[in-house]
């Protein structure tokens, strides 16, 4: 049986979350809403497949997992911990069904026959430096996929240089001002296969 974003058994989930470090402090209902108006800035098509870069405690991807389950989700983390605690979420909150979780390092799953080029779309809340995360997340994306990332609510005209992101194979960057702010990156062409590189490269030379 589904539940809706409001049920106690998703309350009980991310609270869960709290306790074990994988979501920060603060009242659920604003975390819930944000990974609505995450869903809703990334509007998915019916049926398309979707991956949470960096699940962690499972926001946005286990609220988007309740909200659509026509969607086929992957919940990435490479925390075997964390990865632990959304496979028991997902039996929980009953979508199995439509959510997959995944363990792995994204610099390598990228690479993976299995995912390079598997999603329609990445969603991403906090999973690193805006270089990082759309170096990352391109290798996921089909040839007409977006990424839509949380942007934090002071505006900044340099985090997402429109150069570098065209190398990378973006079109671009739409900021959608909200509140809250997400990032819509919409891929023009495919990375070039050393995309990503390694997370140490990744870390000691951004791309920007």
């Amino acid at each position: 049986m589904r539940h809706s974003v409001s049920s106690p058994q998703l309350v009980e989930v991310l609270e869960r979350a709290q306790i074990l470090g994988h979501i920060g402090p603060g009242e659920i209902d604003s975390y819930v809403k944000h990974a609505v108006s995450h869903l809703s800035a990334a509007d998915p098509a019916y049926g398309a497949s979707w991956c949470d870069l960096g699940s962690g405690g499972g926001l946005p991807g286990l609220i988007v997992a309740v909200e659509r389950p026509d969607l086929r989700l992957t919940l990435l983390d490479r925390s075997s911990t964390r990865v632990e605690f959304l496979e028991q979420a997902v039996r929980q909150l009953d979508v199995a069904g439509n959510v997959e979780v995944a363990e792995g390092d994204a610099t390598e799953l990228a690479h993976s026959e299995l995912y390079r080029g598997a999603f329609d779309g990445v969603f991403c809340r906090a999973f690193g430096s805006p270089s990082a995360t759309a170096e990352c997340a391109i290798g996921f994306l089909g040839g007409t996929g977006c990424l839509v990332v949380s942007e934090p609510p002071e505006v900044s005209p340099h985090r997402w240089p429109l150069k570098s992101l065209q190398a990378l194979g973006f079109a671009g960057v739409e900021i959608i001002n909200g509140p809250p702010r997400f990032a819509k990156l919409a891929v023009a062409t495919p990375p070039g296969p050393d995309v990503p590189r390694r997370w140490k490269q990744i870390i000691k030379k951004p791309l920007f």
